[in-house]
């Protein structure tokens, strides 16, 4: 869980601030996400005049398929999440608080403690390639018999010799011309 106790800071003057240095070898969602590295990052949490105003910045690394050869791709990723945690419990009374937010808005629990597990989760989701690659020059696979071309070129045919004549596809715009109505 990466969190940290916020109970002094719900009990300090709006626009006080404090700044945490975040380290987690092994968060609960490193096998889910494929992490290949820590969480490395500084948290600044600030009190505002409903709740924790919580920015953090932070680096990690994730492994995914290369999107061309399908090897073992590392991409870093280095982001900011910026959200506001509303208190559940009021720091004086012990008493659930009375806030009216959206049920999905980010809480700071019943012990105080603004948990940033799920937010850092769901941004490292948005966060990764769509198209991780291994290499930047990575060759992929060839489109016909799948061999990894980094390894060499394989013995198919090129693409120039297995697509259809320019006189094929010429003849075909006539057809097509043919069965058109006059006029159009």
């Amino acid at each position: 869980m990466i969190a940290v106790n916020v109970a002094q800071l719900l009990r300090s003057p709006v626009g006080t601030s404090r700044i945490y240095e975040i380290h987690d070898d092994r968060p609960e969602f490193a096998d889910e996400l494929n992490l290949v590295g820590p969480v490395d990052g500084t948290l600044k949490v600030t009190r505002t005049n409903h709740g924790i105003l919580a920015d953090f910045t932070y680096t990690t690394a994730v492994e995914q398929e290369c999107g061309r050869c399908l090897e073992p791709a590392r991409s870093d990723i280095t982001s900011q999440l910026t959200e506001e945690y509303l208190p559940s419990v009021d720091i004086v009374t012990g008493l659930p608080t009375t806030i009216v937010a959206d049920l999905d808005e980010p809480r700071v629990n019943a012990n105080h403690e603004l948990d940033l597990t799920d937010s850092i989760r769901q941004d490292i989701l948005l966060e990764q390639p769509l198209q991780p690659l291994c290499r930047p020059d990575c060759p992929g696979l060839c489109q016909i018999c799948g061999r990894e071309l980094s390894s060499g070129a394989c013995g198919c045919e090129s693409e120039e010799e297995s697509s259809l004549d320019s006189s094929q596809l010429s003849r075909l715009g006539e057809l097509l011309k043919a069965q058109l109505p006059p006029g159009s």
